[in-house]
Order: C-alpha cells, then structure tokens, then sequence
C-alpha cells in the first residue's frame, strides 16, 4: 500500500491558491485579491493564510510586496515533472537526500562565494527563527522558518536556473520532506551544522560551508535510517 501523507491547512491553502492563479490564468505581476478577501473566500484565519503564502513565496509562485500585495511571479524557465508511487518512504527519502546533496551542495558552494550581507541577514533571520518557534512549540512555523533559510542559500547562489530546478524538486518532495514518518523533530539534531554553514558563508569560506552542509546531510542520513 502507498503511504499517505497527512497534509498540512498551509499546504492545503497553498495548492487552493495555485489552482486560482490557473484556473483565472492569471499572468505575471498580477495581483492576487487582498487579504481580507483570500481569508473569507478560502474560512481560514489570517496566520494560515499568511503561512501558504510564505510557502508559495519560497516556491517561487508568487512575490510579497509590503504594503502593495501579492502578485504571481513569473513562470520557472524549466521545471521538472515528477510523479513518484511511495512504496517505501525510508528508500526514497534516501534517494531525495542523495538529489539534494549533488543539488544544494552547489548552491551552498556557490553562496559562499556570491552572498550579500541582505541575504546573510535574511539567513540569520530565519534561523533565529526557526529557534524562536521550536521553543514556542510552534512545529508548522518551525518547519517554513528552516524552509525559508534554506531558499535564502538558494537565491544567495544567484543562478537562476540552479535555483529553478531546486525549486521545481523542492516543490514536488515537499510533502513528504516534513514529518516523516510521523516525527516532528525527527531532524532537529542537524541545527548545530546549520549554524557552522552560515558563519562559513559569512566568512566566505566554501570549503567550511560545504563541510557544515554534508554534516547536516549526514545528520539527516543517520536520522532517516535510524527509524
């Protein structure tokens, strides 16, 4: 039998508003409708509405602009098409993980080398973040926090099409990336690692970067196969 993944009312929300922006064929910078008007149509409240939104943003669907409102951002200029039958969640979460590897440890390399202070700025921000919310026990805002960090490597690469094929993969395994197994905090020991990689991209240090970044691979690995 298939394993099912429960998802989350951000995740919900998120793929309701993707179906809008396809269903109205809405183009580049066009403007989704205000807040007020997402959190009527959609029952939902105004942080879960705010989180699918951040989760689109990291996805590269839309663009937040403060004080202007959200518009779709434009089409990724190459996007894999992927369909998978999870018949064995620990093998392919592996095999997400060795795609991951070969992918970010590029962006990681090339941030190191190419990063401004905003998008260290932007780093710090998430990870302290992703701190704040895992002692408020605050899992979901946990979890996009450390998405978030993760995509500001991303950007900070500043390849376009590396960071467009990242995406369309991140997109795709997102699902089944958070909570595995069932396990909230199932990667919280890779923290640590995560804190070595950014002082290693302030210092301009890619060797230092990428040694943080197979660390916390590493981590996740061990924590994968341990279940």
């Amino acid at each position: 039998m298939k394993i099912l993944k429960k998802q989350r009312l951000s995740e919900i929300v998120a793929d309701e508003i993707k179906n809008y922006i396809k269903t109205q064929k809405l183009n580049e910078g066009d403007k989704l409708p205000p807040i007020t008007s997402l959190i009527e149509t959609l029952g939902i409240g105004r942080s879960s509405l705010r989180e699918a939104l951040q989760l689109l943003e990291t996805q590269g669907y839309v663009e937040i602009l403060n004080g202007k409102g959200t518009y779709v951002k434009h089409n990724k200029p190459f996007h894999i098409q992927t369909a998978f039958e999870i018949e064995n969640e620990r093998q392919f979460l592996l095999e997400v993980l060795e795609v991951r590897v070969a992918l970010e440890g590029k962006a990681v390399d090339l941030a190191a080398r190419k990063a401004t202070q905003a998008d260290i700025e932007k780093m710090e921000y998430h990870l302290k973040e992703y701190i704040r919310c895992i002692n408020n026990n605050e899992r979901e805002k946990a979890n996009l926090s450390d998405s978030l960090f993760h995509q500001t490597i991303y950007e900070a690469a500043k390849n376009g099409m590396l960071k467009s094929i990242i995406d369309s993969v991140w997109d795709t395994f997102h699902q089944f990336w958070n909570e595995p197994f069932g396990i909230e905090d199932i990667f919280d020991k890779s923290y640590p690692y995560h804190e070595d990689m950014l002082q290693a991209i302030k210092d301009q240090d890619p060797e230092k970067a990428n040694d943080a970044f197979l660390k916390i691979m590493d981590s996740v690995r061990t924590s994968i196969k341990d279940i």
